[in-house]
């Protein structure tokens, strides 16, 4: 029998076991009969199911429903595609579990078969399946159980290879091997090892359970079944949908979060309270909510009515209640606070506590006082704290711990006073915050730290004006993290008082180049510009200026002739601090990384995107050696790799680097820690990659963000990149109004925003041609690259695109030769700027736009090559199904017919 006629036959025999399995006896028998009458074949092989059925139920396989393995009766030995079925490992209502073996020959291996039970094609469970399929494919984690392959039976079937796991359940294996609580609770991070991968890639498991967590024999934990997981992203359907109502797949009530079991929306928070209950029984060796009646009913009202117990009061033995007291009863309590609010909001963060737990540190879940961090403190250094001098040890350490080293000192004039000045201080901080805490407890705000910081200079310390200068600029630092441009302000026109009033060259001019950026910052670069003169001015005064001054002030040099536009003169100063300091080995100082990040920007706006590139790389890898992966250093570095990328053309590499920074963002702070410039550039590559407006939720997110912050470039660039992302998406209504609007803003400050300018003049001449009115799109053309001081300069990043759309407006307009001429111009920009891959839109685009003009003047051979060549430079940067690729394979076709 040819394999069509098999699958259609097996469809027949399906749809006619649904109807049996719908009646009754005797109905069933007569049915039956009836159907033996007309089509004896298959009533033989519905009656053989149902016995089969039968048996299975009767046998301890089956714990529940036996329908759920009447479709796979007899698998055994059938090969679906590299694998052939083996055993059962399981049966369930949505289909079968088989253990097979690779029969292809090529190696040999095993793997777990998950087939759809053919009778619910068509129904949610089958969107269920083939989501877990597509959820899978998107995770790749040692801690995760892989997809292998997928395909259909030869009887219609879904199936998905999944890897193999022999395995038993995190819970019995902690318990056999007698694990104590540490060994538990290490064992327990790898199991959120994989739920924060999934949590970065925008996926809730939804169905965390000690049975979806296997250990193997050699202690690798793989967590399993993403049946019924969700995105986050919008893409995926609503917890109300049909796809999630059907039967009691969604949930298991046992550990279910509160919000399931009401039908609330669904978050990271959801996974993390499942991940507490699977805590608690590891660490209790019983469920919190376990009174005796484990239906789905009693632990649904229980979940939702009764508060569960501390670990350490239902523990199985008075050593580990003991353990468990304090920190860890503390963090599973917070694990499973019926609010998502009030729980850790991804897995990660629950991570985060338990691996200072496990080293001593104070933990969040838990009031912050500074004698538990004192404690904690004492316990981590136990070696060194001598009896009688341990309290003022403890003060010293508290103060140090509090502080976070803010006041730092950068320059050492007098080392041994200084240090000992330092140490004075940082007591005499320390005990003013507990004196004025007292013993209720109250958190204090890292703001009024700072404000506490500069009191105590100002009371204390007026006799040594070098010391408060330093300190003071230290505190302007911080005040910058907190993005509080005023407070930072404010700090260091004390310290420039101070330092006029003390008459020390180095002393002003430490202030005053550390005052530069706080200047540009608010937008006040003239002003800014007047204190760098100032600052040089007093440096030449200093035959012998220190090395941390001279690379302050070379770095606020390159930043202000960045402000200025001035990017080469801003290159070279920014070049030559970062030598320095390579020079000097501080490449794994803070500083080098702002000024590697600083020269990077300067060389991508200014052409030089391989040099960018390379200088991203370098601050990556120093870095990555010094252990800050999980740092907003890093995630910054990987950001401006993304940018380079896409000015480069390389656009789908870009997405997925940008695409991975702001899912760290979302799993280790939720979706609001998302800062504006990755939610922006998330956005248009989102768009420019899935030819969607899913990536407008995040512009909209990041302009909204933008106006709360009054963060002007973020509410500019929000408006101006929606507004290219609706042209590219081919729905220009309004858009004209919005880039208006968007230049009236920018037009307030051309200097800070000349780049955004830019920008409007190039998005309005892709509205101009999407309209067809070819000859207003020159004009802002022109515009844009007179800006761009086009042709005298040729290193813009920006070029190679605005030359292909002069090209398009040129060939529209009939000036053939004229479009042919830009259009190859521009293809000599983009190959000089594309990566070494080839990859680059840009370079396809032009030549896209060659071949569409050769093609016009009946050059259909080197319309066929240019096309040919675009086609492959448009597939690796934008993928083999965007738009832009098929056309530019279609040309290539019709060319060759």
């Amino acid at each position: 029998m040819h394999q069509d006629d098999k699958q259609q036959k097996w469809r027949e025999i399906s749809a006619r076991l649904d109807e049996a399995l719908d009646l009754e006896e005797p109905a069933r028998a007569q049915w039956l009969e009836e159907l033996a009458r007309h089509s004896p074949e298959t009533a033989a092989a519905v009656r053989a199911l149902l016995e089969e059925g039968a048996r299975l139920a009767d046998s301890s396989l089956l714990a529940g429903d036996p329908t759920a393995a009447l479709v796979s009766a007899g698998l055994a030995g059938q090969v679906l595609g590299a694998w052939t079925l083996v055993s059962p490992l399981g049966h369930g209502g949505s289909g079968s579990v088989w253990l097979a073996h690779r029969s292809d020959g090529r190696f040999e291996g095993q793997a777990a078969v998950k087939l759809l039970n053919i009778a619910l094609l068509g129904r949610p469970a089958a969107q269920r399946f083939v989501r877990e399929g597509s959820l899978l494919a998107r995770l790749r984690h040692p801690n995760i159980g892989q997809l292998i392959d997928a395909g259909v039976a030869p009887g219609g079937q879904p199936y998905l290879v999944l890897e193999y796991v022999p395995g038993e359940r995190i819970d019995t294996f902690a318990e056999r091997r007698g694990l104590d609580i540490d060994g538990r609770v290490r064992l327990f991070l790898e199991v959120l090892a994989a739920v924060a991968h999934a949590h970065s890639h925008l996926v809730v498991h939804r169905d965390l359970k000690p049975s979806n967590i296997l250990v193997t024999a050699d202690g690798a934990v793989k967590l399993l079944d993403f049946g019924v997981a969700a995105l986050l992203d919008g893409r995926d359907v609503p917890a109300s949908s049909e796809l999630t109502r059907e039967g009691p797949a969604g949930l298991t009530p046992e550990y279910a979060a509160p919000e399931q079991l009401l039908g609330q929306p669904v978050t990271t928070a959801t996974d993390v309270y499942a991940l507490g209950l699977v805590l608690f029984v590891m660490l209790a060796g019983r469920h919190p909510l376990d009174s005796g009646d484990r239906s789905a009913a009693a632990m649904s009202r229980a979940t939702l009515d009764h508060e569960p117990p501390r670990p350490s009061q239902i523990a199985s033995d008075a050593q580990a209640g003991r353990v468990l007291r304090g920190d860890l009863d503390n963090i599973v309590a917070k694990a499973l606070k019926k609010n998502p609010a009030d729980r850790y909001q991804s897995a990660e963060l629950l991570a985060q506590d338990l691996r200072r737990y496990l080293g001593n540190e104070p933990v969040s879940a838990r009031a912050d006082s500074l004698a538990y961090r004192a404690g904690k403190f004492v316990r981590r250094h136990r070696g060194g704290v001598a009896a009688g001098v341990a309290f003022g040890l403890v003060l010293i350490g508290a103060a140090i711990t509090i502080t976070l080293q803010m006041f730092e000192a950068q320059r050492q004039r007098d080392a041994a006073v200084f240090q000992r000045k330092r140490a004075e201080y940082q007591a005499r901080f320390a005990y003013q915050i507990m004196s004025e805490v007292g013993g209720d407890d109250k958190p204090i705000t890292i703001r009024a730290l700072l404000e506490k910081g500069v009191e105590v200079l100002e009371k204390n310390y007026s006799d040594d004006p070098a010391f408060v200068i330093s300190s003071l600029i230290n505190i302007s630092g911080r005040y910058m993290d907190l993005s509080d441009t005023d407070g930072e302000y404010a700090a260091l026109l004390k310290a420039e008082a101070l330092a006029r009033k003390l008459g020390d060259p180095a002393q002003i001019a430490s202030v005053q180049c550390n005052t530069v950026e706080t200047e540009i910052a608010a937008g006040r670069t003239d002003k800014a510009a007047e204190r760098l003169k100032d600052a040089l001015a007093h440096l030449t005064q200093l035959p012998d200026a220190s090395l941390g001054l001279r690379i302050e002030c070379g770095a606020a040099q390159a930043r202000l002739s960045w402000a200025r536009n001035e990017l080469d003169a801003g290159v070279v100063q920014a070049r030559e601090v970062a030598r320095l300091m390579e020079a000097n080995d501080l490449q794994t100082d803070v500083k080098y990384n702002s000024v590697v990040s600083m020269l990077e920007n300067m060389l991508s706006d200014s052409g030089h995107l391989r040099e960018a590139l390379d200088w991203n790389r370098r601050g990556t890898e120093i870095l990555a050696k010094a252990g800050r992966e999980n740092t907003y250093s890093m995630s910054g570095n990987r950001h401006n790799q993304a940018s380079y990328l896409l000015s480069m053309g390389d656009v789908r590499s870009a997405y997925e680097i940008e695409k991975a920074v702001v899912a760290e963002f979302v799993a280790q702070q939720g979706i609001e820690g998302v800062p504006i410039q990755s939610a922006l550039l998330l956005g248009v590559l989102q768009v420019r990659v899935e030819e969607t407006d899913a990536g407008l939720e995040w512009i909209e997110r990041a302009g909204a963000q933008a106006a709360k912050q009054g963060f002007r470039p973020g509410q500019i660039g929000a408006v101006v990149y929606r507004a290219r992302c609706l042209v590219q998406l081919g729905r220009t209504e309004g858009v004209a109004a919005q880039l208006d609007e968007a230049e009236r803003m920018a037009a307030q400050d051309p200097q800070a925003f000349a780049r955004m300018l830019q920008a409007i003049h190039q998005t309005r001449a892709r509205l101009l041609l999407a309209r067809h009115d070819a000859a207003a799109a020159l004009a802002e053309i022109d515009v844009l690259l007179a800006a761009m001081d086009y042709p005298r300069r040729r290193d813009d990043d920006r070029l190679a695109a605005t030359l292909t759309l002069r090209a398009q407006a040129q060939a529209e307009s009939g000036r053939q030769a004229d479009a042919l001429a830009s259009a190859r111009d521009a293809l000599a920009v983009a190959e000089s700027q594309a990566p070494e891959s080839g990859g680059s839109a840009n370079v396809g685009g032009a030549l896209m736009v060659i071949a569409d003009i050769q093609r016009a003047q009946g050059d259909e051979a080197g319309a066929l090559a240019s096309a040919t060549r675009a086609a492959r430079a448009l597939e690796l940067s934008l993928g083999p199904g965007h738009s832009e690729t098929r056309r530019a394979k279609g040309f290539s076709a019709v060319a060759r017919r």
